[in-house]
């Protein structure tokens, strides 16, 4: 559910994967890959993006899907639009992969006006759609989603929001929140952070009244009774977080859902997109993958390319207008 530009900074983390000839899933007949992958992570190391990147990378080493090298490098900012550049650059390769969700990385260009739109990529596949939540610190006298609505919807200045980039899923959900009360965009109070643990600072020290991410950045917190959650956006309840959907609390329009996938370079011919769409179907596939759906509370969506294209374009749309409604990307 939904900048300040930083300075582009490259974490790489080899992920040596160990040689064998037959492994869960097929052998790779030879062909594609017969070389070392490099995986761009647009975001900071240990988010949502890096987590998806290094699951991918695991998934083909542990369940042995191919006997080759992956790289993951990690290239934050500007709601990924800088990683985007670089990547932008790798025309041809099909030995260079990027992961990305589709919301965020679409606000991230629509409000960065960023010269690289996903449209001039190749579209690889959808692998996943993660529940967000919107929580409050324990201390919040808050106890469900109604009364926090209430008192936005009273001073809408007052409720002060976080939740991820400027222009991302968790301001466009909030944003569709207040539309829902009639609140102007110009009048929420909406923090953008650089990423997950900027959030969660502000939520902690009581800086912010609530905040909107993934249940997999907020379990923790939740776990540990830190945080409290008041409504989550899912097509069901999620196990262990103690609260109704949006959809029971009649505010599933209001939500805004984000598919995670792949991307590759422009320039790949027929072939090699689908040579690097059966290896995602190897991983998505393995018990490896399995695992980092369920740790994550990742929900499968295979989208193989073009589909998954149609569904970026789409979106594009989509946040172009939402993000217009808030004086985003003008």
């Amino acid at each position: 559910m939904k900048i300040r530009l930083l300075a582009a900074v490259a974490v790489t983390a080899a992920v040596t994967l160990t040689g064998c000839a037959v492994g869960e899933s097929a052998e790779t007949d030879g062909g594609y890959p017969s070389k070392a992958l490099s995986i761009m992570a647009p975001g900071s190391p240990g988010g949502g993006w890096d987590t998806r990147a290094r699951g991918i990378a695991a998934a083909l080493s542990e369940c042995k899907v191919a006997d080759v090298d992956a790289t993951v490098t990690n290239v934050p900012g500007a709601g990924g639009t800088i990683g985007l550049a670089q990547f932008a650059k790798k025309q041809g390769d099909p030995y260079q992969l990027m992961v990305m969700d589709s919301v965020t990385m679409l606000g991230g260009i629509v409000n960065n006006k960023s010269p690289v739109d996903l449209s001039s990529l190749t579209p690889v596949a959808g692998l996943s759609r993660g529940p967000s939540a919107i929580v409050v610190p324990k201390a919040s006298p808050y106890r469900d989603l109604k009364a926090l609505l209430d008192a936005m919807e009273a001073r809408p200045h007052s409720v002060k929001w976080t939740g991820g980039s400027l222009g991302g899923p968790g301001q466009m959900t909030v944003a569709g929140l207040a539309k829902g009360r009639g609140i102007a965009a110009k009048e929420i109070n909406f923090v953008p952070t650089a990423g997950g643990g900027e959030s969660m600072n502000l939520l902690l020290s009581g800086a912010a009244t609530v905040g909107v991410d993934t249940v997999a950045e907020l379990r923790a917190q939740l776990q540990a009774g830190e945080l409290r959650a008041l409504a989550v956006d899912s097509a069901e309840r999620v196990a262990g977080v103690d609260a109704p959907t949006m959809k029971e609390l009649g505010l599933a329009d209001e939500a805004v859902s984000t598919l995670a996938g792949v991307l590759a370079p422009a320039g790949l011919s027929k072939e090699q997109q689908q040579d690097v769409i059966g290896l995602l179907d190897k991983v998505r596939q393995s018990s490896c993958w399995k695992k980092v759906l369920e740790r994550n509370n990742w929900t499968e969506d295979w989208t193989p390319g073009d589909e998954f294209g149609k569904v970026l374009a789409e979106q594009r749309t989509q946040v172009t207008a939402i993000l217009g409604e808030l004086g985003l990307g003008k």
